[in-house]
């Protein structure tokens, strides 16, 4: 195997790797906003404002959320 192909193997790793993450503070972004939503008795928007959600993020995660109903 050569060094390049090593180089680009490690980069596939590191791809992985870095979406697995994404993945991963996504699922815990919902379940934080589910979380506000029930202690709070809020609703999905006043969660995220309440969680500092950044605007420009909010539709995304009101997209997955659709998706887990």
């Amino acid at each position: 195997m050569s060094v390049q192909e090593i180089a680009d193997q490690a980069d596939m790793i590191e791809a992985g790797i870095n979406d697995g993450r994404a993945v991963g503070i996504s699922e815990a972004t919902i379940r934080f906003i589910k979380n506000t939503m029930l202690s709070d008795s809020c609703s999905v928007d006043q969660a995220m404002v309440k969680l500092h959600i950044p605007p420009e993020e909010r539709q995304y995660f009101k997209d997955l959320l659709a998706k887990e109903q």
